[in-house]
């Protein structure tokens, strides 16, 4: 028992307070095993100068249990062991003592409070009772003879004789002393009782979650048993009793989750969505356009390093610290006066689409009309691939809200619009 105590006391060192999961599975079935102490209540008695110590015996458990739903469980539970008692008093007849094998298996009813009404599912501690009904075997077997096998004479001032108190014809006899070995089965001479029973085991116990499927539970059980002749005495009406009190150990089989039984895990980790060589766990630039060339990170390759990849650079050798528009070009003062150009063609044409006497209501008349034509195709968006970057609450529409971002990005250079693609977005507004 010392060795699975220290053993244990290892393992919870080295695991701590375990981490547990937001979402698990649930429970299919918990495999226990358990060692701690049993102490017998019966008819025997003892005096001051018996230690109470005597009486507790080892006892193992081992048991399944099916919890259905989040507050009982249904536990089939075996147990092994032993029951004792030592009587010792002044009183001659009040000598007795008595130790048997115990073997009982039955079910019981598990109650957790861990349900998410009393407390949390997921809170390392939690408390839970159960009830059963098992049946029981046992065999009493007292320590009447020394290890000579003479037969123990006890005497009113406490010793022991090989004679009996006040027989002095075969001499003054020798004091001897119990071994504690418990060779003689009991019987009653009266009654031939049956050596099993029934019992109903009442436990109380905490439970500690190590890890999701690894906890260890403290418990006491208290066994009320249907039988007065565990110690081959029966004085009264009350039948024996026994306490255990111990801890044990328990895994957790969950139910496996199947959500991903179809996926090739293999697969993913090896895929490469735009082939160019970089499977996508280590492509820093998903999506690269077929042929082009990258490097060991999947990015195009960009050898001025003006952030433009040379795919796109309609000026390739950028000299160090340039700052470049999104075609890679300088930003000179003759490209700035261009773009500005543009710009005001592209207000000039806006205008004649959206015009600034058209009321807000008017607008949301337009938005409301395409709305209602994207939930007639099924809310399937028809933006073309080059578009969707001005889709920018992605719900497959292109508002007036977002052609004017796209245009403000375009100039602010924070987005891949040219004017054509400008142009297109606005005719593309009007035909959806």
């Amino acid at each position: 028992m010392k060795k699975v105590l220290l053993l244990l006391s290892v393992f919870v060192m080295g695991n701590g307070f375990a981490q547990f999961l937001e979402e698990e599975m649930p429970d299919v079935l918990t495999i226990g095993a358990g060692a701690g102490f049993s102490s017998f209540v019966g008819d025997l008695t003892f005096e001051s100068n018996v230690s109470k110590l005597s009486n507790i015996r080892p006892s193992y458990t081992f048991n399944l249990e099916r919890r259905f739903g989040e507050i009982v469980g249904v536990q089939l539970e075996g147990f092994y062991g032993k029951l004792a008692s030592n009587e010792r008093s002044k009183t001659i007849e009040h000598n007795r003592n008595f130790e048997s094998k115990l073997i009982q298996v039955g079910a019981n009813f598990v109650f957790h409070f861990d349900n998410d009404l009393v407390i949390h599912k997921k809170s390392p501690f939690s408390p839970y009772i159960s009830a059963g009904f098992h049946w029981m075997s046992f065999d009493a077997y007292g320590d009447l003879k020394d290890k000579n096998g003479v037969e123990y004479n006890y005497w009113d001032n406490g010793t022991i004789w090989d004679v009996s108190q006040g027989d002095t014809a075969g001499g003054a006899g020798n004091q001897i002393y119990r071994d504690y070995d418990y060779e003689t089965q009991l019987t009653d001479s009266v009654e031939n009782y049956n050596r099993w029973t029934f019992a109903v085991p009442l436990t109380f116990g905490l439970k500690w979650k190590f890890t999701p499927r690894l906890q260890g539970r403290v418990f006491g059980t208290y066994n009320l048993t249907f039988t007065d002749w565990i110690d081959n005495v029966s004085a009264n009406d009350n039948n024996d009793k026994y306490l255990y009190a111990g801890f044990s150990v328990h895994y957790v089989i969950k139910k496996k989750d199947h959500t991903y039984d179809d996926v090739d895990f293999d697969a993913l980790d090896n895929s490469d969505k735009d082939q160019d060589g970089v499977v996508d766990t280590e492509d820093f630039c998903q999506n690269t356009p077929s042929g082009i060339e990258v490097d060991n990170s999947g990015c195009p390759l960009d050898a001025d390093k003006d952030g433009v990849p040379d795919y796109m650079d309609k000026e390739p050798n950028t000299p160090a610290g340039v700052v470049v528009d999104e075609e890679g070009r300088e930003l000179t003062d003759e490209l700035l006066a261009e773009r500005l150009a543009e710009k005001e063609k592209i207000v000039e044409e806006r205008k004649q689409s959206f015009s600034e006497d058209a009321s807000q209501q008017k607008l949301d008349q337009i938005s409301s009309e395409i709305e209602k034509n994207a939930g007639q195709n099924g809310g399937q968006s028809n933006i073309p691939l080059e578009l969707q970057e001005a889709d920018l609450d992605g719900n497959g529409i292109i508002s007036s809200k977002e052609i004017s971002a796209a245009i403000d990005g375009f100039f602010e250079g924070s987005n891949n619009f040219s004017v054509r693609l400008l142009h297109e977005l606005i005719d593309y507004f009007f035909e959806q």
